[in-house]
């Protein structure tokens, strides 16, 4: 029988139990028969060896298992073989979830009746109504308890259902409370799994999500790249897709063009391996923004897309500013005018149309290419009419890089708004700082060197306790694998900061990863 090569996920949505434990798995009624047959016993070992399949993210024989399940309990009835159907349901929808077919997985989960999903059922059907959009029915009530304490396989439901709602928290513009959820079911992972294990992966690209929106660079890369080999090796789709854009983004405005623009050809070339369309539209989409960005910079030559020329434009004609732009841009004249899609809000409709629980990231993203497109027609009044209502939606949430991605014409645009703002209003100049600090992001990004010229060279030995500071080893746990001292491992970590101008160690993984000396 040919096997089909499935892709393999870095989450598990299963579970066997830890080598050792004596966790029993469908427990038989008191007096059943069939609970001590060997036919009930072949029953749970295929269930085991299903779940273990799935942990180690081996698809292919997930489904193998999961075929020999389905053959054992032909021909049986009764109660307690329903259980076990039920079991196999839900190993079956998990498994479809894993390979990216989520309306499939639907359709398994929604065939189980309500009354008999438990709670392994209903969390990864509460992740396959993220995936689909249905918002509604992924904010459904959790069925996790979050207090007790997780034990056997529902440990891996706890972090699932935590990166889940991490997930919805920042589609929401909840960057807070996404980082909370992440960091907590990143630290669950690390405990249980390992620091750079599979299962750490999820957790971790979320919370490297919301470091980036929020400008820690060093923390986004420190989380991704010791992470980056597991998460292509054995990562879902979802996070192979965020990790790429975000380190591709990340190399991108330190000047590595052709380092982004490989991290996205990997990531194409991935998907169509693992038979993943969505994922090669997705490295498509940002190759294809990442070649538009390098070819505006190439047109602009050594000028600077964001020149400071420090003079007010509020004596100037909306002519004149909206003329400067278009030629500023290298974009020809169009009429003042915006298309009917367009249509202008003001900061009292985006609080009408965009309460806290219609707000989503989408809506942002897509509002600011808006107001680039009309920065780069030169539509000066109507591109700022967009922009001032969601700047101060992106100042009480926190976003930042979102308008950095948004486009070079927008950051030109926000450059002249913060010259423009009259400094006597409280009502506008309270925007003054937070614009100062998006387009101070550039800047230090653009400053930062992108070759490892600038830093002194690593010895042998202190590249090997960098590396070893990049899987969360302590200091001693280091000196006993190296058969040193710990002090001697802290006089090679500050030689290691002082080569490599950092303070921490994340710094230190972050910024060695970027310059090539990892």
């Amino acid at each position: 029988m040919t096997q089909v090569n499935q892709p393999r996920c870095a989450v598990a949505l299963m579970h066997s139990p830890p080598r050792g434990s004596s966790v029993v798995l469908f427990p038989a009624s008191r007096g059943s028969q069939a609970g001590s047959s060997e036919h009930t016993w072949a029953i749970r070992r295929a269930i085991v060896r299903a779940r273990s399949s799935l942990i180690s993210m081996r698809l292919d024989d997930a489904s193998l298992a999961t075929a020999r399940i389905r053959d054992l309990l032909s021909n049986r009835n009764g109660s307690y073989f329903f259980r076990y159907a039920c079991a196999l349901r839900t190993l079956e929808a998990s498994i479809l979830a894993a390979a990216d077919d989520f309306a499939a997985s639907l359709s398994t989960l929604l065939s189980l009746p309500s009354h008999n999903r438990d709670t392994a059922a209903a969390t990864i059907l509460r992740y396959v109504y993220w995936k689909l959009g249905e918002r509604e029915q992924a904010y459904a009530p959790d069925p996790v308890d979050y207090l007790a304490a997780p034990v056997g396989g529902k440990v891996v439901f706890r972090i699932l259902s935590l990166c889940v709602s991490a997930a919805l928290a920042f589609d929401r513009v909840l960057l807070a409370v996404s980082a909370s959820l992440a960091t907590e079911a990143l630290q669950l992972a690390r405990v249980r799994y390992g620091n750079n294990s599979p299962m750490s992966t999820f957790p971790a690209t979320l919370l490297a999500q919301v470091a980036y929106e929020q400008g820690r660079f060093d923390e986004a890369e420190a989380l991704l790249r010791p992470r980056q080999s597991v998460i292509r090796a054995s990562g879902l789709l979802e996070c192979a897709a965020r990790a790429s854009v975000l380190l591709a983004r990340l190399s991108l405005h330190r000047g590595r063009h052709r380092a982004a623009l490989a991290i996205l050809h990997e990531t194409e070339t991935l998907g169509r391996v693992r038979r993943w369309p969505r994922l090669v539209s997705i490295a498509s989409t940002e190759s294809a923004r990442t070649l538009e960005i390098l070819r505006h910079d190439a047109g602009q030559g050594s000028e600077s897309c964001m020149r400071r020329e420090k003079v007010p434009v509020l004596g100037l004609e909306r002519s004149r500013v909206a003329g400067t732009l278009a030629n500023a841009l290298h974009m020809p004249g169009h009429p003042r005018m915006l298309p009917r899609s367009c249509r202008l809000l003001t900061g009292a409709e985006v609080d009408t149309l965009l309460p806290d629980d219609a707000l989503c990231f989408a809506t942002v993203e897509n509002a600011l290419r808006r107001a680039c497109s009309a920065a780069a027609d030169g539509v000066i009044d109507d591109s700022y009419k967009i922009l001032i209502p969601w700047l101060r939606i992106g100042a009480a949430r926190g976003l930042r890089m979102a308008f950095v991605d948004a486009g070079r014409p927008l950051l030109l645009l926000l450059e002249r708004l913060y010259y423009e703002f009259p400094t006597n209003s409280p009502r506008q100049s309270d925007l003054r700082p937070y614009i100062a600090t998006i387009l101070r992001s550039t800047v230090e990004l653009n400053a930062e060197e992108s070759s490892s010229t600038s830093y002194r060279p690593l010895s042998r030995r202190e590249t090997g306790i960098l590396r070893m500071f990049s899987r969360g080893m302590s200091n001693k746990s280091i000196a006993q694998s190296l058969g040193i001292t710990p002090e001697t491992v802290k006089s090679h970590a500050k030689n290691i900061f002082v080569k490599l101008a950092t303070r921490t160690r994340a710094q230190a993984v972050a910024r060695a990863g970027a310059i090539g000396f990892l």
